[in-house]
């Protein structure tokens, strides 16, 4: 720091950098977060014994505009690290023993599942995990009654997120 006066007499501040203060800074490519949470807006009908892609049409979270909404598919923009999860709130019409299967399935191939079964008319099933991803990957989310149709829930129960941990 230096003070210099000037021909009015008034102090003025003048900073002074010397090369070892002024340091370059590198480059580096722009890491974004990831991060999404969708739930279910509408009841879903799913047929016994058939998987049927779940729809969570009502996106809360989407950090990096990776989450499409109208298909609900996360398409991750890096690759990474990502902990993601699915949950399917579900119904039966009787009292028949049903086995749900959960799957999240990535590029069409599933990756992570759950099955269990369940006694009484609803039931709630959740699959999750960690799993490493590609940009441009595409996760979406199937389940399948077996033993009788059933109606998929909306609400919060049923939902989809996940968020790149590496």
């Amino acid at each position: 720091m230096a003070f210099k006066r000037s021909g009015s007499r008034k102090l003025v501040y003048k900073k002074t950098l010397s090369k070892h203060t002024a340091s370059k800074k590198k480059r580096v490519g722009k890491i974004r977060k990831s991060a999404f949470r969708a739930v279910s807006g509408i009841d879903q009908e799913i047929n016994d014994g058939v998987f049927s892609k779940v729809q969570y049409q009502v996106e809360e979270l989407d950090l990096n505009n990776e989450y499409n909404s109208s298909t609900s598919t996360f398409t991750p923009k890096q690759r990474g690290i990502y902990s993601l999860l699915a949950s399917v709130s579900f119904t039966t019409i009787t009292l028949t023993p049903v086995r749900m299967d959960l799957e999240i399935r990535v590029n069409g191939v599933p990756r992570i599942s759950e099955e269990e079964n369940f006694e009484p008319r609803t039931g709630k099933i959740d699959a999750a995990g960690l799993i490493p991803l590609m940009a441009r990957d595409r996760v979406e989310v199937f389940a399948r009654a077996t033993g009788e149709n059933g109606t998929i829930l909306s609400g919060f129960a049923t939902r989809f997120e996940g968020v790149r941990i590496n």
